[in-house]
């Protein structure tokens, strides 16, 4: 639940309030986010990004 949350557009720190985590490290536990989402973020927020020509 807590990583589909978090593909979804979930804060981590709302997730970690559902949880009951005391601590993020905790949270991040249950958080493993798919290669295939890490990548589209990378892209999407890479500083190289804003850098590119239409």
């Amino acid at each position: 639940m807590a990583t589909l949350m978090l593909e979804n557009g979930a804060d981590i720190r709302c997730i970690q309030a559902m949880l009951g985590h005391a601590a993020l490290n905790t949270t991040t536990i249950y958080t493993q986010v798919s290669i295939r989402k890490r990548k589209e973020i990378h892209t999407a927020t890479h500083p190289a990004r804003s850098q590119r020509k239409p």
